[in-house]
């Protein structure tokens, strides 16, 4: 018989065996010396079950319980360095104002003791109201408090500033104390994830990205920076416009197609980026072609979430445009003995390009974040793009008004795009109302449910291939990119070559 534990410790049974365990689970821990009880340890069990079987392996559990005890003692004791935080103290009392000031951005969390926390915090306190600093300030602050008498606190605090000799060292122990703090941080996460765990009403996909999340909080927690003066960024900056002057680098993460690049100086990195277009223009095609652009020439992973192709018919494309065979013969195993060369040859390119593809309909942005950060994680935190194909396919929050939830994705996405630091290229349709117009050239006001997603994206690019409407146009062959908002540029149409048989952009512009 099994009983939950508030109802089995009011039962008559636990009384029963408790007596029982108090005669039989006293023992004494050869650590600290304390004799211990089956009843000082049952609240931390759920499910007790049936005492009276299986007594003493519970015995035995509850002894292993308290040598937990200890040793979770020993790992604090092993992630903590009282000295070093007593000599950090030393040294910072030992410095001038602005020194102090420059170590002000480490949190008091790195301390582990409250007396030290509230030392440092001072200090930190009359540093940035550039006031003078030393052991009897302390005292005196100390001793006002309450926290100790002032002959002991001068005394405390003149102990660490003569154990300190090297003042000068202040920041590197610091850093060695935060990366301590960091480590108990960490040592933490197990039973952070067990009490989330708990929850049921999470799906498996939610409770990985709030642990994601949480270790994130705690990755961050390692950038110790703080805000820095204008003078010490100017001699970066004007290194970066020499090199863009020379031709060396871009800002943002170049596309591969040239004309598209000099508008934009290549993706910015957290910008979300709409791609529209009405069926059969090649917006998923140009996407793919931009996917394959930056993992081929830069070796960054693009995730790529295709929630209307699956992930084969992703791969075939790939495999169309890098082969320069019609997806048709792909499709039908209709290769010709010429074929096979070239076919084996894109095979063997595309398994070294760093691209991941997600087919699962319904998706939603926080299983994309999930899954962007798993890619993160295996590839020491690089990401060179997010492609999704395409925004009315992704999973809302069930809102009967589908232009607010849609308004509630868009802006999740240009959520990810930051947090990831990444940019996020969104496929999206346009309204039918393009069919009815004379000029077929689509138009901001075209995209479907527009508001948000023109309020939200950085760019919004526009596929456009006359040849579709008109067939004898002196444009076949001819597709059109139009950059009908951009954030922080100029707007403008730019034009490719579109080999529809392959399903492939190529430039029209020679490399500048």
């Amino acid at each position: 018989m099994s009983f939950k534990y508030h109802e089995y410790i009011n039962s008559q049974e636990w009384q029963e065996v408790r007596k029982l365990a108090l005669q039989r689970s006293a023992y004494k821990c050869q650590i600290c010396g304390s004799t211990n009880y089956l009843d000082v340890h049952y609240n931390s069990y759920d499910n007790l079950g049936n005492e009276r079987e299986n007594l003493q392996d519970l015995v035995v559990l509850c002894s292993e319980h308290h040598q937990l005890y200890h040793d979770a003692l020993a790992e604090v004791e092993r992630l903590a360095d009282q000295r070093l935080e007593e000599r950090l103290l030393g040294g910072l009392l030992q410095q001038t104002p602005a020194l102090v000031k420059g170590l002000s951005n480490f949190p008091a969390d790195i301390f582990t003791s409250s007396l030290r926390k509230e030392v440092f915090n001072y200090l930190c306190y009359r540093a940035a109201e550039e006031k003078a600093i030393d052991s009897a300030i302390v005292a005196s602050y100390l001793a006002n408090r309450k926290l100790l008498e002032a002959e002991e606190a001068e005394r405390l605090l003149n102990n660490w500033v003569s154990c300190c000799s090297k003042p000068q060292n202040s920041e590197a122990y610091a850093q060695e104390l935060h990366d301590l703090y960091l480590r108990r941080q960490i040592q933490q996460l197990p039973a952070v994830i067990t009490r989330l765990n708990r929850d049921n009403q999470r799906s498996v996909i939610e409770l990985i990205d709030v642990i994601q999340a949480v270790v994130q909080i705690i990755a961050n927690k390692s950038n110790t920076t703080q805000l820095v003066h204008i003078a010490d960024i100017l001699s970066q900056t004007f290194q970066n416009i020499e090199e863009r002057h020379e031709g060396i680098s871009l800002p943002g993460i170049p596309c591969g197609f040239y004309d598209l690049d000099a508008m934009t100086i290549g993706f910015q990195r957290s910008d979300l980026i709409i791609v529209a277009g009405r069926p059969s223009m090649g917006k998923s095609s140009f996407c793919l072609g931009i996917a394959y652009n930056i993992a081929n020439n830069y070796k960054l992973p693009v995730c790529f979430f295709s929630l209307e192709m699956s992930k084969e018919q992703v791969v075939e494309r790939l495999l169309s445009a890098e082969a320069g065979i019609e997806s048709g013969y792909l499709r039908s195993g209709r290769i010709s003995q010429t074929q096979w060369e070239p076919l084996s040859f894109a095979i063997g390119m595309l398994c070294d390009v760093p691209i991941y593809i997600e087919d699962r309909p319904n998706i939603n942005v926080s299983e994309i974040r999930s899954k962007a950060r798993q890619v993160m994680l295996e590839h020491q935190g690089l990401l060179g793009l997010i492609v999704i194909d395409y925004l009315q396919l992704l999973a809302g929050d069930n809102d009967e008004n589908r232009a607010r939830e849609l308004a509630k994705i868009t802006r999740s996405l240009k959520g990810l795009a930051k947090e990831l630091n990444v940019p996020v290229i969104v496929l999206s349709q346009l309204n039918r109302s393009v069919e009815s117009r004379t000029n077929k050239r689509p138009m901001m006001s075209d995209l479907k449910e527009s508001g948000s997603i023109e309020e939200d994206a950085d760019l919004v690019i526009m596929v456009y291939r006359d040849e579709y409407y008109t067939p004898d146009t002196p444009d076949r062959g001819i597709a059109e990119v139009i950059l009908a908002k951009h954030r922080n540029g100029p707007t403008g149409t730019i034009k490719l070559l579109f080999y529809q048989q392959f399903a492939r952009f190529k430039n029209l512009a020679r490399r500048n």
